[in-house]
């Protein structure tokens, strides 16, 4: 996207409150040095005491200490508490002999190594006293002596020789033993100096003036000299042979701060090579030189962990230890890294520095300091330069002149003395415009891009560059004259300027299509190249194709996968490259990187100015940090932090479990590199590991597991680590440490194989699939069963259907066959009903023509010849008597009725005809009126024939003839 930008301007105060609001008073107090760097052990991680009381090393290097809790052992970043066997405070602890003694209230002994030598066991001396009761005594010190190993309390003194244990006959209660040397010295409680000779405690000549005083400390420094600190003083005595150290009376050394020293209490000593450590009651530890001069005065300001010193220690390095009333510090004098702060008050967060007429400046949010260096080459004298309250941005030298950005603008100092050459607000830079003619330097401030010039022999604000109003924090310039300016919020822009100073110039902000595909507001000049962060790496800007492409020379050397947060030149060639967890001083040859120096700021709790990371070159390889809370001075050129030793890491344990138990525990053994082979159901792996560092180093580890997660741990101080049910796999895990100058040490691995269980082997995959074949297969029949099953089911159902069809119809038939029966019952019916009815009327009219016959013979008397009354009534008897009507009636009753009579008669054989045909007209609920003239009787006739027919037929009074003839 490219585009012109408008002459329109922002007003310069837009962003100005937002840095203002930043900046706080400036103080004026002095600085303390700090050459050291503190180890602090956490007590409440050891299940340990507060109280540290003696402190011993043997001959690997493993330091011991008496805590109130037991013993507290250190092996290289290995530290575990041995509990105290009486259950007491441990008071006293040293290595004499090969043999580590212990002594606490009413008890001594010492520890040895169990047969695995990996755990420490005690043995008791005191119960070989020939009286062993100890009236209530603490052993507080415990020393070594031609041979003997002596006990101290303020009640007795006890000596071992190897085999007994003895009381020592004493001149009275005695103070702590000093072994000093090849001597063993001690104070009379309120008396004189005693020395330790043939198991006799002999008086120092000269030493009465002791008497008004406690000795706490004697020591001896390696010119000889004896150092002999007590609650009052601090006395010296020359140094000579062991006759004239009798003759010689102890006098005050009067060191620097002596009063402060005196006031603060002496409470331990401790002497290195170099140096005289001063542990008090009240202010920490004060370290002096052998010439009585103030080095430093380590307290609880300076990261110790408590003012109260209870013993000190100091080890072959010329390191110290420290046990304290609250805690246990190791402190280190070999670091290349000095930490700055400033003490009763607010360090403020410094951006920038540089050396500048031998003076070394300082900008910090609170103002412009500077700094002298005394006669020892340490820094002093801090200074506020007048008028520089506020953020200082830059500090640059340019042509032996130092100029220095400020919120309120430009400004050159000379004489510690400000003088303003531009008042543009917010100076974030000032840099030479390469291919400028004539020469011109530019900077970007919170609003402008502003060229400079020289006038007056000094450079003074030119002009400001038309077309262009953003806050760009980040300017640099490429090898084709562009300028790369980086606004903190809309990204990166390149500006093309106009070939004159009229011309405008153009705008070009790259995106996606251009490759810039994380947004960031940060652009760097690395050797000839323009890079910017993009995730855990960069990319760099490829001129020819106009677009970005990775840049990952330096991933190789990064071990922390978070985003690079700055590059700062450190010299010729040489780039700091700041990430949030690690600082890399990079060599770049050509096209290849090398590693110079490496720094874990969780090593020295360096906290870098978030937003405003910067890392200066100062002289002769000296490096300033810039910390929010003041600055930290790293000297490579120093040796002091190299190792003869190369230093390595190594396995120490690995313990694989199951869910109830611990099938394997390799410890202390070698680790071969063949790939190892674990059962499924141990499948919980622990690991625990070392390096060969001196004790007392706080040393760093990464660690992973590849086959479950490749990506590199956070450093940390843990020495071990548990993964809880892997899943079946090829692992190997890895660990690594750093070494002093930042290099990587060996990794050291371990390779195995969590088998697969024996349900996801090959055979049993195997007989997965006959199984899954098999039940296929029985599917498939089961299916093919099921099929033939339907079938012959639906087979079954179109019978059932076909018969259930076919008696449907044949039921339809004799349905339709009923009907027609029923019809032709019903017509059989309909014409017996029918005859019935002729026959009737037949008879009712040949019964009406007799009557009338009768009628008239009886109106014509004689004169109607009788025979032919007689034949015409013979006539019409023998038609009412119709034997064919009679015939026609049964037929047509019997098909009407079923076989009507032969069933009646079956029934009741002794009814006669005339019963048989009575029986029909009762079936045809005939009234006797109606079957009167059937009959041809009369009605009384027909209840007559009633009667005989129940006769005949044996009926009792009770049934009904009727309903009885119904039912046949």
């Amino acid at each position: 996207m490219i585009y012109r930008a408008s002459h329109h301007r922002t007003n310069q105060s837009t962003y100005q409150w937002l840095i203002i609001a930043l900046l706080l008073a400036a103080p004026s107090l002095t600085l303390s040095q700090v050459q050291y760097h503190v180890n602090s052990y956490n007590m409440s991680s050891l299940n340990a005491g507060n109280q540290n009381w003696d402190i011993t090393t043997d001959k690997n290097g493993t330091v011991f200490v008496a805590n109130n809790y037991g013993l507290i052992e250190i092996r290289n970043s290995e530290t575990k508490l041995h509990p105290s066997p009486s259950g007491t405070i441990m008071r006293s602890v040293s290595w004499i002999n090969d043999r580590l003694y212990s002594g606490s209230f009413e008890e001594f002994g010492y520890w040895q190594h169990d047969s695995t030598r990996t755990r420490l066991q005690y043995v008791s001396l005191s119960t070989d006293l020939e009286n062993p009761r100890m009236n209530n005594d603490d052993i507080w010190r415990i020393v070594q002596h031609n041979g003997m190993v002596y006990f101290h309390s303020f009640g007795d003194i006890y000596v071992y020789d190897g085999e007994l244990v003895q009381r020592v006959p004493s001149p009275g209660q005695l103070m702590f033993l000093h072994e000093v040397g090849n001597r063993v010295f001690t104070q009379l409680i309120r008396g004189a100096l005693y020395e330790l000779s043939d198991r006799r405690f002999v008086q120092v000549p000269g030493t009465d003036f002791l008497s008004e005083e406690e000795v706490k400390s004697i020591v001896q420094t390696e010119t000889g000299t004896i150092l002999i600190g007590t609650s009052e003083n601090l006395y010296r005595w020359s140094t000579g042979t062991e006759d004239d150290l009798y003759t010689d009376s102890p006098g005050i050394w009067a060191v620097e701060n002596y009063e402060e020293v005196i006031s603060a209490r002496i409470n331990a000593m401790a002497v290195s090579s170099r140096h005289i450590f001063i542990g008090t009651i009240g202010n920490g530890i004060y370290i002096y030189d052998y010439h009585g001069q103030l080095i430093r005065n380590i307290n609880t300001f300076d990261v110790l962990d408590n003012n109260t010193v209870l013993s000190l220690l100091s080890d072959e390095a010329g390191n110290v230890w420290a046990g304290l009333d609250n805690g246990l510090n190791y402190i280190r004098f070999d670091s290349l890294i000095d930490i700055w702060r400033e003490r009763n008050a607010s360090p403020g967060s410094v951006y920038t520095a540089i050396m500048h007429d031998s003076k070394l400046f300082v900008g910090t949010n609170q103002g412009l300091f500077w700094f002298n260096f005394d006669e020892h080459g340490r820094l002093s004298q801090k200074q506020l330069v007048s008028g520089s309250q506020g953020q200082v941005w830059f500090l640059e030298e340019i042509d032996g002149e130092l100029y220095a950005g400020l919120n309120d603008g430009t400004y050159l100092i000379r004489n510690n003395m400000l003088e303003q050459v531009s008042s543009i607000d917010g100076a974030y830079n000032l840099k030479a415009w390469p291919q400028r003619i004539p020469q011109a330097y530019l900077q970007s401030t919170y609003n402008d891009l502003v060229e400079f010039r020289r006038q007056d022999e000094i450079l003074r604000k030119y002009r400001i560059i038309p077309d262009l109003n953003m806050p760009a924090r980040y300017l640099e310039f490429d090898h084709l004259g562009s300028i790369w300016l980086g606004h903190a919020v809309k990204g990166v822009y390149r500006i093309q300027p106009g070939l004159s100073e009229e011309d405008s110039v153009i705008i070009w902000r790259p995106d996606q299509i251009q490759g810039l595909n994380t947004p960031t507001g940060k652009v760097f000049r690395f050797g000839n190249r323009i890079v910017v962060p993009s995730g855990n790496s960069l990319i760099q800007w490829d001129a020819i194709n106009d677009t970005f492409i990775p840049f990952d020379l330096l991933d190789e050397h990064f071990t922390m996968q978070t985003p690079i947060l700055a590059i700062h030149q450190a010299g010729a060639g040489r780039y700091w490259v700041i990430k949030r967890d690690e600082l890399l001083l990079i060599e770049l040859r050509y096209d290849t990187v090398e590693l110079i120096y490496r720094i874990l700021p969780v090593e020295f709790d360096l906290n870098l100015v978030e937003g405003y990371e910067n890392i200066v070159p100062l002289s002769n390889g000296q490096h300033l940090v810039c910390l929010t809370n003041g600055f930290a001075l790293l000297d490579l050129q120093s040796t002091t932090d190299s190792d003869n030793n190369p230093v390595h890491t190594k396995l120490k344990l690995i313990r694989i479990s199951g869910r109830n138990d611990a099938l394997h525990i390799y410890d202390n053994s070698p680790f071969d590199e063949t790939v190892a082979r674990y059962r499924s159901n141990h499948n919980t792996l622990h690991f625990q590991w070392s390096a060969n560092y001196l004790v007392g180093r706080q040393i760093f580890y990464q660690y992973r597991l590849t086959g479950d997660d490749d990506t590199w741990s956070n450093w940390t101080t843990t020495t071990q680590i548990t993964y809880p049910r892997l899943n079946p796999g090829h692992y190997t895990f890895e660990v690594r440490s750093v070494t002093p100058t930042g290099m990587l040490t060996n990794t050291t691995f371990h390779s195995f194989i969590i088998r697969k269980p024996w349900y996801q082997t090959p055979l049993a995959i195997s007989w997965y699939i006959i199984l899954l074949i098999s039940f296929g297969l029985m599917i498939r029949f089961y299916i093919s069963r099921r099929k033939w099953r339907a079938i012959g089911i639906n087979l079954e159902k179109e019978q059932e259907k076909m018969m259930m069809e076919k008696t449907m119809q044949e039921q339809e038939i004799v349905k339709l066959t009923n009907e027609k029966l029923q019809a032709e019952v019903q017509h059989k019916t309909s014409q017996l009903a029918s005859s019935t009815m002729s026959i009737m009327r037949k008879n009712e009219l040949l019964n009406t023509i007799r009557g009338e016959l009768l009628k008239q013979k009886q109106e014509m008397g004689d004169r109607l010849p009788r025979k032919y009354i007689q034949r015409i009534t013979s006539i019409i008897d023998g038609g009412m008597d119709d034997e064919q009507d009679q015939e026609d009636f049964e037929k047509l009753y019997d098909q009407a009725h079923g076989n009507f009579f032969k069933r009646l008669k079956d029934d009741f054989p002794q009814l006669t005809p005339s019963d048989l045909r009575l029986c029909a007209y009762l079936r045809m609920n005939l009234s006797s009126k109606e079957i009167a003239p059937l009959l041809n009787i009369s009605v009384r006739g027909v209840e007559e024939r009633r009667y005989r027919l129940r006769k005949r037929m044996q009926l009792p009074p009770e049934t009904n003839l009727s309903e009885l003839i119904m039912t046949c």
